[in-house]
């Protein structure tokens, strides 16, 4: 039997003392530092709800290891005896829920911490770095808030899309977010470009005021460093290649999460190999590969955003690093274009990057400011008659 949020709601109410279960029903948050990003959990409802839709497996064989492997990719192991046992009782086994319960909350605070001090550990990464300084500056320029939250939830709604994942997008003010694991309240009208078209997959398009809107970045860590994923155990086409690692995916989301903040979202389709399908996932993509290739020199770059339909190893790395803004992707929206629109929409987080030195040597605001500085030095040439 799987327990939906209002049955974990009651259960939690039922065996928490009356002074825990009002904190234990509230999305726990933590400010990072003197900035606006918030780094957020799930409300102990929310995350009972996530464990139960994982479900008890049927198949034959250990009942346990597989979902242990499951609640593994969760980033959930601080406690996965609590965890089995809440499973082994939704299962219909005798385990005594008062008993099991103070167990499960240990479980949960540990659960917390863990993703708070994980994402607080890489954004105190990008402090050590350029373009990770000028990614913190530009999310702490509109004055909007960013609140990081886990992604393990997002199976449930799109059991497609695997664990090794993040996303990104606008959302309404004011909200508590105690009760994720079923949606929440969007904005894409304020986080989108003002008139530009936003695709609704129920109908009803419209369009954005330009405003600006809060972001809310889904991210768990332990997608990216779990070492079932490094030793064998488990498997996913996106392990090893370039582009993947948790801080350069980090990196990737709150790239996406400065455009929502100014309202500058468009979604416009960009075509070409590497297949990014819209400018704002090749944005996000080449901004993270400026910040991959300062802090690893030398390391492949992302040159490749679609999933392919039989990846082979490597299938994500960039060929041609160094003829990338020549257009040697041939996509229908040159570089030098992308960072036109970088100038006119993000003008300060562009200059920022512009001005770090080498490392990195990816780095297309650079490129794109010094071959704009030609250009004029050889227009304001007198030409003697």
């Amino acid at each position: 039997m799987a327990m939906d949020f209002n049955q974990c709601v009651a259960f939690v109410r039922k065996y928490a003392s009356k002074s825990e279960f009002h904190g234990l029903t509230q999305a726990p948050s933590k400010q990072y530092g003197k900035t606006k990003i918030n780094l957020t959990y799930y409300s102990m409802p929310d995350w009972l709800a996530v464990i139960s839709a994982a479900r008890w497996p049927q198949w034959t064989g250990s009942a346990e290891e597989p979902i242990r492997d499951v609640l593994g990719a969760m980033a959930m192991e601080s406690d996965i005896a609590a965890v089995l046992g809440f499973m082994k009782l939704l299962a219909g086994q005798p385990i005594e829920p008062a008993t099991l319960f103070p167990q499960l909350v240990l479980a949960y605070r540990t659960a917390v911490n863990q993703h708070q001090n994980s994402v607080a550990g890489y954004l105190d990464g990008f402090t050590g770095w350029g373009s990770g300084k000028a990614l913190l500056a530009e999310l702490g320029r509109k004055g909007r808030s960013v609140t990081v939250m886990p992604h393990w939830h997002h199976f449930i709604a799109l059991p497609g899309e695997g664990y090794r994942n993040a996303s990104q997008r606008g959302i309404r003010a004011g909200q508590k977010l105690s009760h994720v694991i079923e949606g929440i309240d969007l904005d894409d009208k304020d986080a989108f470009a003002k008139g530009a078209l936003i695709k609704n997959n129920f109908g009803g398009d419209d369009t954005g005021t330009g405003k600006g809107a809060n972001s809310i970045v889904f991210y768990s860590a332990g997608a990216f460093t779990d070492p079932r994923f490094i030793d064998g155990r488990m498997t996913d086409a996106t392990v090893g290649e370039a582009g993947f690692q948790a801080d350069v995916s980090l990196y990737h989301e709150l790239a996406h999460a400065t455009r929502a903040l100014r309202g500058k979202e468009t979604r416009a389709p960009v075509e070409g190999p590497p297949d990014f399908g819209n400018i704002e996932e090749y944005f996000a993509t080449v901004l993270a590969n400026i910040y991959l290739s300062e802090t690893r020199p030398g390391a492949p770059l992302r040159g490749v955003y679609g999933l392919p339909a039989h990846p082979t190893k490597g299938w994500s790395e960039m060929k041609n690093p160094d003829g990338f803004y020549d257009n040697a992707d041939k996509l229908s929206t040159p570089p030098r274009e992308l960072m036109d629109t970088f100038l006119a929409t993000q003008k300060e987080f562009y200059g920022d990057l512009a001005a770090l030195p080498t490392p990195p040597k990816f780095n297309p605001p650079r490129e794109h400011f010094e071959r704009a500085q030609r250009l004029r030095a050889i227009s304001n040439q007198r030409i003697p008659i």
